[in-house]
């Protein structure tokens, strides 16, 4: 059923787009940017109806296809025109990729690589989502909506409290009732995103090596591995990639509507991460700069409001939510000018703390560890670890003389537009924080920079040195198969296609690669009154049937408050009882074991208070689950 909805849903998301671009009659340099940016529009068209209807309380499993037969409809007439314009397009693919000119057998390899990474995504994005973030917020507040038919308040979750515009993408899919479609519409996103870098690539820098430009990015194993689990870490990429794109198109055409595609992808690009941000000042700055060639200033003034109109357009849902729910428009930021604090599981102490925890991550913010930047994120980066939280593979530091050659003289504009923005973005990153899959942004450039570079090396060389022209192009080939054995190390161990192919149960899949999972199918079963407090339960919302309390980050923050307030038994009875708790779940080795969070009275209390107004229900893998008696 998933891959029966995802063509249809994708088919009329460009639908959509190609109706509303019909309002301003766009022209473009190849049916494929069309394809792009129709795709985009009606995307986003989609996501800011969902959200309409998130907040009019009107989210239920028929919507979805409500919605999906409504924009079929009002696009009937869009899809009969371009079917018969269909005879025009069937070469376009063979136009822009297949005259690429690089070595038969370098192209032919990219192409293999990436037909092999798409098989290998797909069924990844099938099945069941385990990947933390996605348990947390990604998927799990869009959940929550949907239960609700609309937007609630969830003050124990900080996380529900950033602008969510990517995760009413995957709120509408989930409308379906088909678990895998959030993930596949995200993948859907990140393939969108690539087709653009190529395009782009194709059109505006060089005819040869486009086929390279997807796999670099592509096979980038943290950005593999986060395409298809629901993160929206390559949205965010794409909506600043498209940025940049439409940018660049304003700057050589001065045509309207291209002006209009940067403001939407920028508001966009901020609706969906707050680190987006960074793309309002780098706007702002563009628009400036092409206002010296406009005689007229009020001119330019009014680019610079419409774009802050349209920005303001597409965060004033989630600033009316905070300021509904918490009096903070901006929360989780500026708490301490604008409180919400009394209103959420939120303050000041821990967004400090929890801005120390992130810079923890990288190797380093000094000029030293800028220049080694290259060498520690290839050959020190690790998941699952401070250093970087991910992996790049080694394929871009091989392509590292190729980025030189792409930024030798002369430059034209578009490489120093290219240059400047990336150096930006990755400074920005660099600063605040060191996350590999953060990089996915500026990583956009960098791929085509590289794939430029790489062109002009091999393409300067004389043809009669066939063997040195080859030199590179094999290393960056032999970087990429490497990239591949760490992809494929990682997909072999997950095993999706166990699920997928019925070899595996959906519940047998999440059991063997999230420890705690026999708790939530435990407490998933309690009464449906109950409400639980997690304590260092990872926060897998996603996975819980049930209410439950948990803190976000610090996860024993309530639980310390609890006891250091009144550790006694009756203490702690009265209030776990003025919260509505029924039920305490929690990881042993970080409440009682070596790893605990708690002084030793304070463990000493909590297990006097559960010797004698607890009952144990489950225990499993160090995780506990108890029924509290506390009438």
């Amino acid at each position: 059923m998933d891959l029966i909805l995802l063509p249809a849903i994708l088919l009329a998301f460009f639908l959509t787009g190609e109706t509303l671009a019909g309002l301003w009659r766009a022209t473009y340099s190849h049916f494929l940017e069309r394809l792009v940016f129709h795709s985009l529009l009606g995307l986003l068209a989609v996501a800011g109806l969902t959200t309409a209807l998130a907040f009019a309380g009107a989210i239920y499993p028929a919507t979805g296809w409500l919605i999906l037969a409504g924009l079929y409809l009002i696009s009937a007439k869009t899809g009969l025109r371009l079917w018969r314009e269909f005879s025009q397009t069937q070469g376009t693919f063979n136009n822009i990729f297949q005259r690429d000119e690089t070595d038969r057998w370098f192209s032919g390899f990219n192409i293999g690589v990436l037909a092999l990474l798409t098989v290998l995504a797909v069924i990844l994005a099938m099945a069941p989502p385990v990947k933390t973030d996605a348990l947390v917020y990604h998927l799990a507040i869009p959940k929550a909506y949907l239960e609700n038919h609309g937007v609630i308040p969830l003050p124990n979750s900080m996380y529900s409290f950033f602008p969510l515009l990517f995760e009413m993408v995957f709120l509408f899919a989930m409308m379906f009732g088909v678990e895998s479609l959030p993930a596949l519409c995200g993948l859907a996103m990140s393939g969108l995103l690539m087709l653009g870098m190529a395009v782009y690539y194709r059109l505006y820098l060089s005819r040869r090596g486009v086929w390279l430009v997807p796999v670099l990015y592509f096979c980038t194993p943290t950005f593999f591995e986060i395409s298809a689990s629901a993160y929206i870490d390559l949205a965010l990429a794409g909506f600043m990639f498209f940025t940049f794109y439409a940018w660049d198109r304003w700057r050589e055409t001065r045509l309207p509507f291209w002006f209009g595609y940067m403001v939407v992808a920028a508001g966009a690009t901020w609706a969906t991460k707050l680190t987006g941000m960074i793309i309002l000042p780098l706007v702002a700055l563009g628009i400036a700069l092409e206002g010296r060639r406009d005689p007229d200033a009020g001119r330019v003034i009014r680019r610079l409001l419409i774009f802050g109109g349209v920005v303001l357009l597409f965060m004033a849902p989630w600033w009316i939510r905070n300021f509904q729910f918490s009096g903070n428009p901006f929360l989780p930021l500026l708490m301490p000018l604008l409180g919400g604090e009394d209103r959420v599981n939120w303050d000041p102490g821990r967004a400090v703390l929890f801005d120390q925890y992130v810079k923890m991550f990288g190797m380093g913010r000094g000029i030293l560890d800028l220049l080694l930047l290259p060498y520690n994120l290839t050959f020190h980066a690790q998941p699952h670890s401070l250093k970087f939280d991910g992996r790049i593979g080694i394929a871009y530091f091989l392509l590292i003389p190729a980025l030189i050659a792409a930024l030798r003289r002369p430059w034209d504009s578009r490489i120093k537009a290219m240059a400047l923005v990336f150096v930006i973005w990755m400074m920005f990153w660099f600063i605040y924080f060191q996350y590999v899959r953060f990089l996915a942004p500026p990583f956009t450039l960098l791929v085509l920079l590289g794939a430029l570079g790489l062109d002009r090396l091999t393409s300067a060389l004389p043809s009669s040195l066939r063997w040195s022209r080859a030199l590179l192009p094999a290393a960056v080939a032999g970087g990429i198969l490497y990239n591949l054995t760490l992809i494929g190390g990682f997909w072999q161990k997950l095993a999706p296609w166990k699920p997928v192919t019925g070899q595996e149960t959906r519940d047998a899949y999440l059991e063997r690669h999230i420890r705690s999972y026999p708790l939530y199918r435990a407490m998933n079963q309690l009464d449906p009154e109950a409400r639980v407090l997690f304590v260092y339960m990872r926060n897998l919302g996603y996975l819980a049937e049930r209410e439950f309390l948990s803190d976000s980050i610090f996860e024993a923050h309530t639980l310390q408050k609890i006891l250091d307030r009144d550790g006694s038994v009756e203490g702690i009875r009265r209030q776990l009882k003025t919260l509505g708790i029924t039920h305490f779940m929690f990881d042993e080795s970080y409440v009682f074991g070596s790893d605990s969070a708690f002084p030793p009275i304070a463990r000493l209390n909590l297990k006097d208070f559960l010797k004698q107004r607890a009952e144990r229900v489950h225990q499993e893998k160090g995780y506990f689950l108890y029924q509290l008696r506390l009438d």
